[in-house]
């Protein structure tokens, strides 16, 4: 079967997805294929990166050995982490399609039945955002959740207010609107029996010494802050403090997907629970596989469809409530 997962070719070509160019990365063994697409600022010197540097060390390698292959990726002259994680995937998804497994369970193993909890923000005001984070049983409820929701922002602030290219709300302040977003949320928690936390966003920690906005953000269940604040609810940063609950991470910031692995258990070996922030739904699979509880994305990314789907294939899935 190795001999099958053995890499035949990688390329790496410009696509136009989401309003912007980037790259489409793929791997062909001798009866599968893998892909990842990455956004990057230089399209054309990725490509050459990809298949002037990576790909020659690659091919002839099977795409199953995960560890080596990452070894070899991260050993090169490349210092882009988002072109070596999308090769880091596009190699693994290959191994996954060669061998005929979803890649969540190629990750994960056959115990790999517990699906994210998703949190998306859906009103911006050019610096903060409210995130909806339904605390669903199934990705039905969640899907249920969202739809109602944005049925409800959309009577609130349609007439009057652009939605942005990621599916938010723009407002000029959200606290000025947290009043109505809540009210929004509640009628629905209540309505679907469903509990829905409510968070947010916060681009500068030094809007919180206003006591009137800090009143407000600490009546919230969840917060993403730059750096480490007070705050009674679950509080989110970036990195590792042990004042916070949650570590946020782009996972197109670190260099591939074994070093994704071992930052995850890091993060979970400091007593910090992980979230991945991404709207690429590769990481759908990667979060069901490598057990991870929250999932942050936008609202018209792809993401809950493609966790729809896993939920359709598992025989008892679960959401992994944090």
């Amino acid at each position: 079967m190795d001999e099958d997962t053995v890499v035949e070719r990688i390329t790496a070509k410009k696509i136009f997805k989401n309003s912007k160019i980037g790259i489409k990365i793929t791997t062909l063994t001798k009866v599968g294929i893998g892909y990842d697409i990455i956004d990057v600022e230089n399209p054309d010197y990725a490509i050459s990166d990809v298949e002037n540097i990576v790909a020659p060390e690659l091919i002839g390698h099977p795409a199953s050995d995960q560890d080596f292959m990452d070894s070899i990726i991260c050993n090169t002259s490349i210092e882009n982490p988002a072109v070596t994680m999308g090769l880091s995937l596009s190699i693994s998804r290959a191994a996954a399609n060669t061998l005929g497994l979803p890649f969540f369970k190629y990750i994960g193993g056959a115990l790999s039945t517990e699906l994210p909890t998703v949190g998306c923000s859906l009103l911006y005001d050019g610096n903060n955002e409210l995130i909806a984070i339904p605390m669903a049983e199934s990705m039905d409820e969640m899907i249920l959740c969202y739809s109602k929701i944005l049925k409800g922002l959309s009577l609130n602030y349609g007439n009057n207010t652009v939605v942005d290219i990621k599916g938010r709300y723009i407002c000029s302040s959200i606290f000025e609107e947290l009043d109505t977003f809540k009210k929004i949320i509640l009628d629905i928690s209540e309505e679907e029996d469903i509990k829905i936390l409510i968070g947010a966003s916060i681009g500068n920690c030094k809007i919180m010494e206003r006591s009137d906005i800090y009143e407000r953000i600490s009546s919230l269940d969840y917060l993403e802050s730059p750096k480490v604040v007070e705050f009674d609810g679950t509080l989110v940063i970036e990195g590792i403090d042990e004042a916070a609950d949650f570590s946020i991470l782009d996972p197109y910031n670190i260099s591939s997907l074994s070093e994704l692995y071992h930052y995850i258990q890091y993060i979970l070996d400091n007593g910090l629970t992980p979230i991945i922030t991404c709207n690429n739904t590769t990481f759908s699979h990667v979060a069901v596989g490598l057990k991870i509880p929250f999932l942050r994305s936008n609202i018209n990314s792809n993401v809950l469809n493609e966790l729809w789907d896993i939920e359709r294939i598992l025989n008892n899935p679960n959401i992994n409530r944090f």
